[in-house]
């Protein structure tokens, strides 16, 4: 099985891509045009990624006491913010708000707290303060989330594509990105079709932490960060802790038997200074030992040295009439490091 080299000139001139809107899942769950406060105890704290939540026990040993949900943003986009775990007071009294349940479930989005010293607490990156002024004490720092925080040095920005890259939120391009339409083959759609009767296949739950296509997550709006280590790269995905291996010696022959797994088998090299990795991944619904897909991917620095531009390319004639191609870009936050994704977080309650 022969990976598509040929593809290196298409994957570099294609500029642009039909993009898809997609609401993330929380969007069909929750109102964002709604708004409810709540009054109560924080009873308990689930610290994880992709989002935490905190229980909130309004009018507790009454008749009218209500448990209240709260859920919010991922742990490494609150940690950007300054928002860390020791912020949410276990037992403490407090106001939250956010976006209500759809169905009207006990369930909120979480955007602000208002801690009983009157520290607020911005939880999201579209919320701005809610019950304090200016002058009042605030927890919260968007700036970073959506590009504001720049390394204006030039000589101290990285020179190649190594290093920790994140995305912008709210950005064209690095949020919401990779969302290219799909030209699916008469097999791909009865294969999906087989897929959803059975109830399989479709959106994972989104606090689900199984493993994900390696390539697929490059999609996810999470920090990326690309190690040279030699005879291998390592282009380490924040999202559930992924971690791709590129094998760059090539003198290395591809295996006979590429295992059937969410990582695949990848080899690089360089193209000047572009950092060009093809991969063989497996994907369900092949027939005849069909099982998987070419995915031909392109990183390369900006001329600021500023942003990691990336490009994907996916070819699968038995899926797809067409070649899938998307484009990405990171930006670089000085300072900024990889977090463990931390999946199944950790839990503080009252008992």
């Amino acid at each position: 099985m022969n990976i598509l080299r040929t593809l290196t000139v298409m994957c570099l001139l294609a500029l642009a891509s039909t993009q898809v809107n997609a609401h993330h899942a929380w969007a069909a769950i929750f109102d964002a045009d709604g708004d409810i406060e709540v009054e109560g105890v924080v009873t308990k704290v689930l610290w994880q990624n992709p989002h935490i939540q905190l229980q909130i026990t309004s009018d507790a040993g009454t008749a009218e006491e209500v448990v209240w949900t709260f859920e919010s943003n991922a742990t490494s986009r609150l940690t950007s913010m300054g928002v860390t775990k020791d912020v949410l007071p276990l037992g403490a009294q407090v106001k939250a708000a956010g976006f209500p349940h759809r169905q009207g479930a006990n369930e909120i989005f979480l955007n602000n707290i208002l801690l009983p010293d009157n520290i607020e607490v911005v939880m999201s990156r579209t919320a701005g303060r809610r019950w304090t002024d200016e002058a009042g004490g605030v927890i919260g720092d968007v700036a970073a989330l959506h590009g504001g925080v720049v390394e204006e040095d030039y000589s101290k920005r990285p020179t190649s594509v190594f290093g920790v890259w994140n995305v912008i939120y709210g950005a064209e391009g690095s949020h919401r990105a990779l969302r290219a339409e799909d030209n699916w083959t008469d097999h791909a759609i009865a294969y999906q079709a087989e897929q959803a009767a059975a109830g399989l296949g479709g959106r994972p739950d989104r606090h689900d932490c199984t493993p994900r296509n390696a390539v697929a997550t490059m999609s996810e709006p999470y920090p990326i960060e690309i190690v040279d280590l030699g005879d291998t790269i390592e282009i380490r995905v924040h999202f559930l802790d992924t971690v791709r291996v590129v094998h760059m010696d090539p003198a290395k022959p591809i295996p006979a038997n590429i295992p059937k797994d969410h990582l695949g088998y990848s080899r690089g090299h360089w193209l000047g200074d572009t950092l060009v990795v093809e991969t063989l991944i497996y994907r369900e619904g092949g027939i005849d030992g069909d099982d998987y897909a070419q995915v031909h991917e392109n990183f390369h620095l900006s001329a600021d040295h500023n942003r990691l531009s990336y490009s994907q390319v996916t070819v699968d004639p038995l899926m797809r009439k067409t070649p899938r191609q998307a484009q990405k870009w990171w930006e670089y936050t000085p300072g900024a490091v990889m977090e463990p994704y931390d999946c199944a977080g950790s839990i503080t309650e009252i008992e």
